[in-house]
This record gives C-alpha cells, structure tokens and sequence, in this order.
C-alpha cells in the first residue's frame, strides 16, 4: 500500500509518499503554481499523483489532501480559501477534479486537521487523549485529537484557532479572511510582518532594519536573527506574538481541557524568543487544573502537514479494507 499525501500552501505544495511500514519513500516541495489557473493547479497535483502510480505499480495507491480554509470533508469540496490566490474558487470541487484526472478520489481535509494527525502518529505515537495541534504560518490553523480520535466537527469546520477573535473585531487588525481581531491577524506571517514595518518605521537603525534593509523577500528567520543579536524591536515582536498566542490557547484549554498542545510549522522555528511570553500567560490563567499538566511541545519537523496527509491515506485505506469493517 502506498500513501500519498500532499500538503498545499498559498506558496509551496508538498508532497509525501509513504509506504505502509510509515516509511518516507519520496517528498517533493514546488511552488504552488498559479500561472494556469485552478485547472493548472490541478493538473500539478493530479500529474505527481499519476506519476507515483505509474511508478509503484501494482500495489494500490491512496491520496490524502490537506487543504487551507474551509474544507468540506464529506462531499471533497472546498468551500472557502482566503490563502490560495486563485479568484472565484468558492465551493470548488476539488476531490472530484482530481479523481477525473487520475481516477483515485482523495480524502479532503482541512490541512491542520491532517498536520494534527502526522503529530500524533510519529512525533506523539498515538499518547496523549485530547491533544491540540497549532500550524503557524501564513495561516495559523488548528487540527484536534479528541477521546484519540480525529476530530472534524459537525461540518468539518472543528480546529480554526486562527479565526478565534481575540481583540475588539471592530478595530483589530484585518486577518486574510476579512474579518479583523482574527489571532492569525496577530501571529500568522502577515501579521508579524505588520509589526516589524511598524517597528522599524519607528526605530529606523535598529538591528532589525538593518538586517532587512535591501531584501526583497520578508523572511521570517531574520527577525529571530535580529532577536539573537539583542534587537529590542524584534525581541519584543517575538513576546508580542507569544503573548497572542498564549491568549489563543488558553482559550482552547479552557473550553476542551486539553492534556496536550504541539506548535508546528515555520514560525514555531522561533520557538525560543516568544515561548516564554506565552508560557506566562497561562501561568497566570485564574482557573488552574487545566493548565497544571498541559504539556507544550513543540515540533521540529516543518513537513508535519504533507507526512500527516500521507498517513491518514493509509489510515484510511488500511480502515476501509480492514475485516473489522
């Protein structure tokens, strides 16, 4: 049995190949291709799935899809994606466009939801009951283990930390949803990026406008090195943002009482600048038995979404052939 997992991203696709044993047989990271349109976008992703097919011949070959936004994992439709650049592609169907070009139909599910289940399985090993699981990136998404069960929601909806409002929602700032006060508004890419232009507007021969004067591209990994230097300014957005997050999480303990939260993705990278800030906002919750045996991990692995979309095919496929069915 071969697993075929692929992770989309507003600027990267990812694809993972694993075979049955949980073995890691190809990956593959391409920018996420909108020159052609949906159609194009589709022909890349269905291209790579013939090609592991045709390759690995005859074992059986199932696909999993981990998508941002709003998935809908019944029907494979994706309702709603305010990362992927694409116009007018509400309530796209994406599973079903995918099964006419290469005649496998793949679960649909929203990307943290299937990261979520990648760190259970190979970085928790299944221990743990009710586990949260926080992607940050340009998005900041959330996938829960509940009674160690994946857990979807009653629309496939469940885990959207990102979209948890936070602030005041008629003056915070815009999140790419539309709506404002959105956590991700505050710790996903773009809103760190808001902080460091306001930082270095106002202190203009920081360390970090030097770092970043002259580049063309933002890079998040810059604004840690800014940090390791001593920068007051990229020290205090990496607090800010720790305390944002923590604020976000607290929420989500107190509301499931969970045993475990796992930060993944790329900005987790900066774990060691903004992890006290957060650890002392819930230290400081006035409500303390869901806090005192939280254990806070946080992942190294930045491909969590692809291996976690990967297992779940096998898991799936290996459920439905099961004789326990």
């Amino acid at each position: 049995m071969i697993g075929i997992g692929v992770d989309i991203g507003g600027t990267f696709v990812k694809f993972f190949v694993l075979n049955d044993k949980q073995e890691v047989l190809e990956h593959l990271k391409v920018e996420t291709d909108y020159s052609n349109g949906p159609d194009g976008f589709v022909s890349q992703i269905g291209n790579f799935i013939n090609q592991i097919r045709q390759k690995y011949a005859p074992q059986p070959v199932s696909v999993a899809i981990g998508a941002p936004g709003d998935v809908d994992p019944v029907t494979g439709i994706l309702r709603y994606n305010p990362n992927l650049k694409f116009d007018h592609v509400d309530n796209w169907p994406l599973a079903q466009q995918i099964y006419q070009q290469t005649g496998i139909l793949p679960a649909l599910v929203n990307d943290a939801t299937l990261a979520a289940w990648g760190v259970y399985e190979s970085l928790l090993h299944r221990q743990g009951t009710n586990v949260l699981v926080v992607t940050l990136g340009t998005g900041v998404g959330g996938g829960l283990i509940l009674n160690q069960e994946l857990y979807q929601g009653s629309h496939g909806t469940a885990g959207e930390l990102g979209h948890m409002k936070i602030a005041d929602p008629a003056t915070g700032p815009l999140c790419g949803c539309g709506a404002r006060s959105c956590l991700e508004a505050f710790v996903g890419t773009i809103g760190i990026k808001r902080r460091v232009r306001e930082a270095i507007a106002q202190h203009p021969q920081s360390i970090l406008a030097k770092l970043l004067q002259g580049q063309d591209d933002f890079k998040i990994a810059l604004v840690s090195q800014a940090a390791k230097q001593g920068c007051p300014e990229a020290l205090k957005i990496w607090q800010d943002t720790g305390r944002y997050l923590g604020i976000g999480i607290a929420n989500a303990v107190l509301l499931l009482d969970l045993d475990t939260v796992v930060l993944t993705g790329g900005i987790s990278g900066a774990a060691t600048y903004f992890m006290p800030a957060l650890q002392d906002v819930l230290n400081h919750q006035q409500i303390k038995t869901p806090f005192e045996r939280l254990k806070l991990v946080v992942s190294k692995d930045p491909d969590m979404g692809g291996t976690g979309s990967a297992l779940y095919a096998l898991h799936q496929a290996l459920k439905d052939v099961s004789p326990c069915k």
